[in-house]
This record gives C-alpha cells, structure tokens and sequence, in this order.
C-alpha cells in the first residue's frame, strides 16, 4: 500500500529542474518519484528529509539485462510506476510503453523518464485512462500495434492504482477504484494476450504483474459481489471522514480491500488458467508494502473533489518515519516479479519486513523483497489464506470475466474448473 508524504530519494539518472512549465502553468516536483504539484510549494502534507532510498539500487543492479525486450507499465507518473520505468531503463529495455492520462503530471514524468532511457531505450507514450473502459481499449491497440514491432509485449506491468476514493462511479458505471484499481486491468491483459503470447512464443516467456497491497489482510464481506457490478452512486458504503479513512475502518477503506484484493485474487487465477493452456506467459502479483508516494495528493477523498483535512493527515508522518520506505524502495518487489530471472509464475513479491496495523494485522511493511506465494502455494502456512483460496478466486474470475468479458482460450465456465481445481 503505497501512502502520501514526501522523500529525498535520489538516483544518479534523476536530475530535476527547479520548476517546469507545462501549457503556461509552473510545476514542481520536489524530489523525484513524486506528483509534480501546481504552484511554487508542493502539497502541505508532502515532508522533505522522511525517507531514504536503502534498497532499491542494489536490487535495481541485481536484474538481469532487459535488452531485445518490450515492456509496458501502467500509472508512471509517479511512486512504484515511475522507480520501475527507471529500472528498466537502467536496464535497457528495446521499449518501454507508458499508460497514463494525459496531463502536465504525465508530460513532466515522461520526459524525465526519456531523458534517462539514453539510446538504447525508446519510449513510447500511449494515453489510457483507466476509469474508461473504451480508453483502456483505444490503448490495449496502441500498445499491441507497437509491441508487433518488438516480437510482442514481453513484460505488462498493472501498476496504476488510486486509493480512499468517494462512492461514486466510473462513465462505465462501476466502483472508481474497483475499476481503476483491477477491471480496467483486467481487461488490459486480456486485450493484450495474443502481444504477450507473441513474445513468448519468440523470446520465451513473458509476463503479467498485478501490483496488490497489504490491504488484501483487510475486513470485508461479500468479496466478488456488488463491488465488482454496476450499481447506482452511494451505494457501497457511502463516504467516511477523515478519522475514518485514517483508522482503515470508513467505506472507502472497504472499497479499497476489495480491489485489492481482486489484484491478488486474479493474478492466481490467470497463473493456474495459463498453466492449464500450457502457455508460456507468467501471471504474478506484488504488493509495495508500506511506500511513501504521492498517493495522498491523488486520492484520500471524502467527497468527489474534496481532500481529507491535511493537518489530520500529517498524522501519518510518525508512522511513516516507523514503518514505511521510500516510493522507489516500496517498487522493487514490483520490479523484480517484472524482472527477475528468478520470479514464476504464480510467485507474489512482497517486502520481508512487517508491522502490526490495525485492523489489518500484522502486514508486510518495508525492506527486500521475497515471494509470500510461490507458484501459486503460500510460501508460509496459514498466510495469503484469500489470494491462493480457489472459491474466492472464482469468484474474482466470475466478477471480472462478468465486467470485461472472458480471457482468450475460455470462453464462459472457467471459474467453475478453478473451483474444481483444473485450472
């Protein structure tokens, strides 16, 4: 689960300008990796000199050379999609395929990020707007039209995520970070199987990342029911208040379980669906732990439009200093299920380090990456207990095959062969 604040992380491919102008306005990012802010201050709650990076070079070094492949990544704007688009330029992907929504935030981010791929790296910005099921279908063609000339789209990186969103609904008429969070990605690695499939068949292997939270651990009832459906605005739980997002116990926190959840859920699914085909595409999931990102200036609502009370939420900052890590640091288990020679399918990369956090339990929170699931089996007895359960995987699958349609090669009845355990 990546937070709000504000870091010092710095890597020697990152050199920012005092302020950008972007369409006659000034922009500022004060420290890479985080959402360029309006104005000659950054956001009231984002805090200098919190964190510093203490792992995410090393493991950066550690990946394998990414030259000859073809890679895309969803939300780069900043946090985990930003650090991991600046591994796999450091790596010198063949591309590198950005999907973000067209603003000054993603013009500033893109250019930095070109800037630092050099010429053995071509970037290619592709706009998707993860709240409309036509753009993320307008993008899936894009992407798939430039892959073909790579040999296929070897690694799709689910990054984008919001978070403590209002109960209002998408223009498709679903939950907001239901459908940014895992529908509209869902149907992304659908769409874009035959190009994942091409790269494999050509290079190997490829890969489908789904990026989850510690938030899965959460309370919640009913998982793969009304949250993944069209239902009308207001009607999943209503709107918290500040107290309430901040104690993980409000609606937006609920609806926000669920998503999540889904990240996890259908990661599994696909791994035991593709294993089934005998295909050589990989489906893992990661999870960031606790990250220090921008996520608070882009989410964290009350109402449409309306933040939470920054001064309430400056009451993160000790829990940050106590037990999260950088945006960068909180991108590598990301990073290496999209890289690693070592990651399977069905693995699920989560930092080691834990922390109790109510009413969460105790969640993994910070430090190097490890694999809680392994080939879809939980690495430790007892733990991921939802994420590897088949009934609730069906009914992830169900639900989303339901919202976007059925994944290539089974159509309709695949959630009842994962319950039966055939898939």
């Amino acid at each position: 689960m990546a937070l709000g604040s504000h870091s010092t992380e710095t890597t020697p491919e990152v050199k920012l300008p005092a302020a950008v102008e972007v369409d006659g306005e000034v922009y500022v990012r004060a420290a890479p990796g985080y959402s360029p802010v309006k104005g000659s201050k950054p956001h009231v709650t984002e805090k200098p000199n919190l964190l510093h990076n203490k792992i995410y070079e090393s493991v950066v070094d550690s990946l394998p050379s990414l030259v000859g492949k073809c890679v895309a990544i969803t939300g780069s704007t900043s946090g985990t999609g930003y650090w991991a688009a600046m591994a796999a330029c450091k790596k010198e992907a063949k591309a590198l395929l950005l999907l973000n929504r067209k603003s000054a935030r993603s013009k500033i981010a893109n250019e930095e990020i070109i800037a630092a791929a050099g010429e053995s790296t071509t970037v290619h910005q592709v706009e998707c707007d993860l709240m409309s099921f036509e753009s993320v279908r307008t993008a899936a063609a894009e992407v798939g039209r430039y892959a073909e000339q790579y040999g296929g789209l070897d690694v799709l990186a689910c990054n984008a995520g919001i978070m403590m969103m209002p109960d209002d609904r998408t223009e498709d008429g679903y939950d907001l970070q239901m459908q940014v969070d895992h529908l509209s990605h869902a149907l992304l690695m659908t769409l874009l199987q035959p190009s994942l499939e091409a790269a494999a068949a050509s290079r190997g292997e490829a890969r489908i990342v789904a990026h989850s939270a510690c938030v899965r651990f959460g309370p919640l009832k009913n998982f793969g029911g009304k949250h993944f459906t069209k239902c009308p605005a207001g009607s999943l739980g209503g709107n918290g208040g500040t107290m309430s997002m901040l104690s993980f116990m409000g609606p937006q926190a609920t609806r926000y379980f669920h998503a999540k959840l889904a990240n996890s859920c259908y990661a599994m699914a696909l791994h035991g669906v593709l294993q089934a085909k005998g295909s050589k595409v990989k489906s893992l999931a990661a999870e960031p732990g606790l990250a220090s990102t921008s996520l608070l200036s882009n989410g964290w609502e009350i109402s449409a439009g309306k933040k939470a009370s920054p001064l309430m939420m400056m009451n993160m900052i000790p829990l940050m200093k106590l037990a999260a890590q950088t945006g960068a640091d909180g991108a590598c288990p990301l990073i290496m299920a999209s890289f690693s020679s070592e990651a399977n399918s069905g693995d699920m990369y989560c930092p080691k380090g834990t922390f109790m956090l109510p009413p969460l339990g105790k969640v993994y929170t910070k430090g190097m990456p490890f694999r809680s699931i392994v080939a879809g089996k939980p690495f430790k007895k007892g733990k991921e207990k939802r994420s590897v359960n088949l009934q609730m995987q069906q009914k992830c699958w169900a639900a989303t095959e339901a919202a976007v349609g059925a994944f290539p090669g089974t159509p309709g009845g695949a959630d009842g062969r994962i319950v039966a355990g055939e898939l």
